[in-house]
């Protein structure tokens, strides 16, 4: 192998070998080929114009405080109601009962609300949002999502709940969830 030479004699680091040349010089993107141009382009910006719009005149502003979304979840603590059907005795025995449980995590929390429920409120089963106003009444603190407790306190890890059949959603207390956290009773 050779390094070829140019028409005026000097040696380019063409390296042939036979009938094949290879170029030994790297092209970087900063050096134009003959084939590259450098033209700069012009940017051109177009704006669509908006239409303007005729807004109709019976509609009414609303302020940001009169606006409310019921599916969020801090909605539904403010919202947190107990059923009308229920009687001022039977919440205070519910709360009682949840006082003398005293129950510590929310999970264990859960499933007393569960029982207590079943026993003074006559409701078969909870959900997610029969929690909120149980917790209410109860004094308790609300954890970030009832749906992922009551799914946990289900797992078979722990047991102490267990979904009702043909019931989307609702729990009930099992034997050993209540022997778990009622150690009283």
């Amino acid at each position: 192998m050779r390094p070829s030479q140019s028409t005026d004699g000097a040696t380019e680091g063409i390296v042939t070998n036979g009938t094949t040349e290879k170029s030994t010089k790297a092209i970087t993107p900063t050096q134009p080929t003959e084939k590259m141009t450098m033209k700069p382009t012009a940017r051109v910006e177009t704006q669509t114009p908006i239409p303007e719009t005729n807004e109709p005149e019976n509609l009414t502003k609303l302020a940001i405080s009169e606006i409310t979304n019921t599916n969020l979840e801090s909605d539904r603590q403010a919202v947190s109601l107990q059923p009308a059907f229920l009687s001022d005795s039977d919440c205070v025995d519910f709360k009682n009962f949840c006082r003398n449980a005293n129950p510590i995590g929310d999970m264990r929390r859960v499933v007393v609300a569960a029982v207590g429920a079943n026993r003074h409120l006559g409701v078969d089963g909870v959900n997610a949002d029969d929690l909120w106003w149980l917790f209410d009444a109860a004094g308790w603190r609300k954890p970030n999502n009832f749906t992922q407790t009551l799914r946990n306190a289900a797992r078979s890890k722990f047991g102490w709940l267990e979904r009702i059949p043909g019931r989307s959603g609702r729990y009930a207390a099992t034997p050993i969830g209540i022997s778990k956290t009622l150690t009283s009773d």
